[in-house]
């Protein structure tokens, strides 16, 4: 899944690439491990993620039991579509020198999730916030877990612990409205879509969504004075001004 690779990317700098890309540094000389995880994390922030890769891998060859650059290549594994074993085994070291890193057990969820197993998924982002119950990527994609798998009230539970965090965070209170109204709680849905549509008054999606909701409900007016607001404002006409007499 193409969007694993791209979460992986946010989740902070990785290690192992693609089995082309390990086959092809195998026949090359070893570079030198470089002189902190900063020196390899900047490499990926220049755009050279393959160098970044081997340069974490040199930390983990340095230092095997330092949990660090395990999590850095394990991502860097993901991102770069490597192999999935290979990013394990760097999270089972990690998760057995620090079995409470609130980001192992995420990127350990973001794994799974690639192998298709999201229950399991699910209780490793369940690991991550309790470890950190401020974790915000954990808890979005724990809340888009359990509506597929038809627990909406705990996917509630989480976008509902988001919104608190973050009032501003728009695409939160989409999902959470979704949740609710799949729970025929409609009251509660328009709150947050109108909540939504409160900071970002002139957004496209928020304007769609709330039309459609209107729609669904059986208030068509509602949603024509919604979709009304979409439609692009005639500017106004500035009345000449006749020449001063003085």
């Amino acid at each position: 899944m193409h969007w694993v690779f791209l979460v992986a990317c946010l989740a902070g700098a990785p290690d192992a690439a693609r089995a082309s890309t390990l086959t092809l540094a195998q026949s090359q000389p070893l570079a030198p491990a470089p002189t902190s995880l900063s020196d390899a994390l900047a490499l990926e922030a220049g755009g050279d993620d393959t160098a970044a890769l081997q340069a974490v891998e040199a930390l983990v060859r340095a230092k095997p039991q330092w949990e660090l650059p395990r999590l850095e290549a394990a991502r860097l594994l993901l991102k770069l579509g490597g192999s999935v074993d290979q990013a394990q085994s760097h999270l089972d070291v990690a998760l057995q020198v620090a079995p409470s890193n609130p980001r192992a057990w995420y990127l350990q969820g973001l794994l799974l999730e690639e192998r298709g197993q999201p229950l399991q998924a699910a209780r490793a982002y369940e690991t991550a916030v309790q470890h950190r119950a401020s974790y915000e990527e954990a808890r979005f994609r724990l809340g888009g877990l359990w509506v597929s798998q038809g627990d909406l009230l705990k996917a509630e539970l989480h976008y509902r612990y988001l919104v608190r965090l973050k009032p501003e965070w728009v695409q939160v209170r989409l999902q959470l409205a979704e949740v609710l109204e799949k729970q025929e709680r409609l009251l509660d849905a328009e709150t947050e879509l109108l909540a939504a549509r409160g900071f970002q008054p002139d957004s496209p999606l928020v304007l769609r969504r709330l039309a459609d909701f209107y729609e669904r409900t059986d208030r068509p007016q509602l949603a024509a004075k919604v979709r009304k607001s979409m439609e692009p404002q005639e500017k106004r006409r500035m009345r000449a001004l006749k020449p001063s007499r003085r």
